[in-house]
């Protein structure tokens, strides 16, 4: 196998910074453990490895729109002078061999999002913000730039949403666009992990009740007053006993005086962070993940790999693995939570569920972290040899 001399240039090369981060920290790690010399252009980075070679990006720190604009410009010359086989670009740079925009399409999750804010004068108070906020057209104009330089010589979506969305937005032919679907780690998320079942559930005081996961540090975003609307109704028509179990470092006051508002208090647990999130997948019987905005969301492929049944919307790319009916359930509408309910509704049966985990676990071990590392580094040499 050819050795690659790598770069990338990210402003946090952090597990900790989200999913996006975690999954590029990753291939980082395992291209350099394969050989491979890689380069990190970053503002900040906590992750220690002497296989990679680390340069840092001084930024204009305030504001920030001026922050992303600072630092697109200075890694994007940096990497420029470096001679490299493949420069990856991941929405933060300007220019770039290969294209792999974890967050998406910025336009598009700039007008779906919207859909978060139910109250119209909220939302429109929110479209005014974004439109007179330098930071969103910053943003936007450095997503832009790779699509029109030249030099990009393959783009790789991470769900087939993402790939409509380049198509729709940047008018790129199908034909050049390649589809690899995040990878999960298959040893760390598993259904063994329901050895943790009591543990967890025991710290949050829950019995045998029927456990609703909620994992997101955006709580307004990923759909939680959706879900506690939802979960609301479902009380009122005596539904079985249940406990949602909100996982993620966001402001929970209001959350939990809406779930107070609606009869629900003691059944929602805010239980807050935790570098553990697969012993709470083990303790939870489905995960619910009712987003507005997702380009392929990792908690959905880290339940699956846990053995729980999945309830997401249509708007994740990560929907695009599911079975509807099966492993999964996918919503198209979260107005007024009845598609929302019917899912949650289904998969309270519990035979209709121990089948649906199993199908969870089969479906994410196609999507291996293997198995995507080896499609991306086949893409990088598929590129080479052109």
């Amino acid at each position: 196998m050819r050795k690659i001399r790598f770069a990338i240039g990210l402003r946090d090369f952090s597990r900790k910074k989200g999913g996006a981060e975690r999954y590029l920290v990753d291939l980082c790690t395992r291209m350099a453990s394969e050989g491979h010399e890689v380069h990190v252009y970053t503002e900040h980075h906590d992750e220690e490895d002497p296989r990679i070679i680390f340069h840092p990006i001084k930024t204009i720190p305030f504001p920030r729109s001026i922050r992303l604009l600072s630092f697109a410009i200075r890694a994007t010359r940096a990497t420029d002078k470096g001679d490299y086989d493949i420069i990856l670009g991941v929405g933060n740079t300007l220019k770039a061999d290969i294209l792999q925009p974890h967050g998406g399409v910025h336009w598009a999750w700039f007008w779906r999002s919207l859909r978060a804010y139910e109250n119209p004068v909220l939302r429109m108070m929110k479209l005014l913000g974004r439109i007179f906020s330098l930071k969103q057209w910053v943003s936007g104009w450095v997503e832009d730039a790779p699509y029109r330089a030249r030099g990009l010589r393959a783009i790789i979506a991470i769900s087939d949403m993402v790939k409509k969305d380049m198509m729709r937005w940047y008018r790129v032919p199908e034909e050049r666009i390649h589809v690899i679907y995040n990878g999960v780690d298959l040893e760390r998320f598993h259904p063994r992990n329901r050895r943790y079942r009591q543990e967890i559930r025991s710290r949050h005081a829950i019995g045998d009740e029927f456990v609703l996961l909620f994992v997101s540090n955006n709580f307004r975003m990923k759909g939680l007053v959706s879900l506690i609307r939802a979960l609301a109704e479902m009380k009122k028509e005596n539904s079985s006993p249940f406990r949602l179990l909100v996982l993620g470092r966001d402001r929970q006051e209001s959350y939990s005086s809406l779930a107070r508002e609606m009869g629900i208090s003691k059944e929602v647990i805010f239980a807050g962070s935790t570098q553990e999130p697969e012993k709470y997948y083990g303790a939870s019987d489905i995960l619910v993940h009712p987003t507005f905005y997702d380009a392929c969301s990792l908690t959905v492929l880290e339940a699956l790999a846990s053995g729980l049944p999945v309830i997401t919307t249509a708007s994740n790319g990560a929907s695009g693995v599911l079975r509807h009916g099966e492993e999964g359930w996918v919503v198209g509408d979260l107005d007024g939570g009845e598609e929302l309910k019917r899912g949650i509704a289904y998969f309270l049966d519990e035979k209709r569920r121990g089948k649906a985990s199993t199908r969870a676990r089969e479906k994410a071990e196609i999507y291996s972290e293997k198995a995507n590392f080896d499609r991306v580094i086949s893409i990088f040499n598929e590129t080479l040899q052109q």
